[in-house]
């Protein structure tokens, strides 16, 4: 969902991989004109969703989810040696309920049946090398739970669920701790740690695979980092009263409206500020200093995805770090973009690649400030998507 491709001046592309922002100015340039009556969506709706008709019995409790994420930092945000996101942050919620491993549980609905409660929060994760594997990772939660009786069950049972020996976490006594090692075809030494505070339970999941001897002390104090930055983070988080979440907005400024939907579920959208952004970046280390650059304060992902910069300059500089975040994976060659839409860049599987799932094709360009994205499992629907999100933001402010 949130991966997106660019095109853009070299200058433009050397300055978003580099990181840095103080050359933004030698880098501006226009974006092609393009004639939106020749454009082809096919089937696809160009006119904006209405998305109260659309709003479910967990909408709000996503958009709780995503406050939450606003206010949770990214790995890297406490620990710069995990710059490799693991999966995509995500809203939790009682119909997408956290997943605690080494507790039993099968799954998180195993988990909410017997932990009840769970009203929204945010879960995110990272590696410390792009190879799945090769170092330690890191999966962290926050839920909210309905009251603090019961974000206090949830730690002491899952505490009590989970395997291993107790250990500490330095300045936070009161945290449950389990400690464990496992052995099969290779070793991985586990650190589970839960927090609570209020209504709010805070945990961290963190996995070794390489280190011989495993160092307890050196990964207590990654926790202990996660949750320095957690608790400081969380002083802007302003919880929703239980009554008014049903009813949180669902867009802001008209963007998500704008937003390609989903055709089978037009629910399934959303649309997120910029520390929640982060958290769906491949590399956010790297993508920071550009969203600040490019003033980007609000994307939507749908079936289409959305960015909202400063101005069309902006948008231009911020497609560029896009793609460098985006085109990690060596499967990936640009190919031609849609024929009516000068200036976009398209990208599909290498012909060599077997299995190419994993690298579907994607298309991206730019609308005034926005930069816009579509993907599919062709490249004819990528080309009608990108050209119906264009209709869609065509003349927006």
């Amino acid at each position: 969902m949130r991966k997106i491709f660019a095109y853009s001046t070299v200058a433009a592309i050397a300055i978003a991989l580099s990181g840095c922002g103080d050359n933004a100015d030698s880098a501006t340039t226009t974006a092609p004109r393009v004639d939106v009556a020749q454009l082809d969506s096919g089937n696809y709706p160009t006119t904006p969703t209405d998305l109260e008709a659309t709003r479910t019995a967990m909408s709000g409790a996503v958009r709780e989810g995503i406050r939450i994420g606003n206010a949770s930092p990214t790995p890297y945000d406490y620990d710069t040696r995990f710059p490799f996101s693991k999966r995509p942050g995500d809203a939790v919620t009682a119909e997408n309920p956290p997943y605690f491993s080494g507790t039993g549980f099968e799954n998180g609905k195993d988990t909410l049946d017997a932990i009840p409660g769970v009203v929204a929060g945010w879960e995110t994760s990272a590696n410390r090398r792009e190879q799945f594997g090769a170092g330690r990772e890191i999966d962290t939660v926050v839920v909210r739970y309905a009251s603090g009786d019961q974000s206090r069950f949830a730690a002491e049972e899952l505490g009590r669920r989970t395997a291993g020996v107790p250990g500490e976490i330095p300045g936070y006594p009161d945290a449950q701790v389990r400690i464990d090692i496992t052995k099969g075809s290779y070793t991985t030494q586990y650190l589970r740690a839960w927090l609570v505070r209020g209504d709010l339970l805070i945990h961290a999941h963190l996995s070794d695979p390489v280190s011989v001897p495993f160092d307890a002390t050196a990964n207590a104090d990654i926790v202990k980092r996660f949750f320095d930055k957690q608790l400081a983070m969380l002083e802007s988080y302003e919880p929703t009263p239980l009554a008014d979440i049903e009813n949180l907005p669902l867009d802001v400024d008209g963007i998500l409206s704008r937003t390609l939907p989903v055709t089978d579920d037009p629910a399934a959208g959303a649309i997120y500020p910029t520390q929640a952004l982060l958290h769906l970046a491949s590399r956010p280390d790297k993508l920071a200093a550009a969203i600040a650059d490019a003033g980007v304060d609000y994307a939507a992902f749908a079936t289409g995805s959305v960015f909202r910069t400063r101005d069309a300059e902006a948008a231009i500089r911020y497609m560029a770090a896009e793609e460098a975040d985006s085109t990690t994976n060596p499967d990936y060659t640009q190919v031609d973009g849609p024929p009516d839409m000068p200036g976009a860049h398209c990208y599909d599987a290498k012909p060599e690649v077997t299995y190419a799932s994993s690298t579907p094709p994607i298309c991206i360009t730019t609308v005034g400030r926005y930069v816009i994205k579509s993907r599919s499992m062709n490249l004819q629907d990528a080309y009608q998507r990108l050209a119906a999100q264009y209709k869609l933001l065509d003349g927006f402010s």
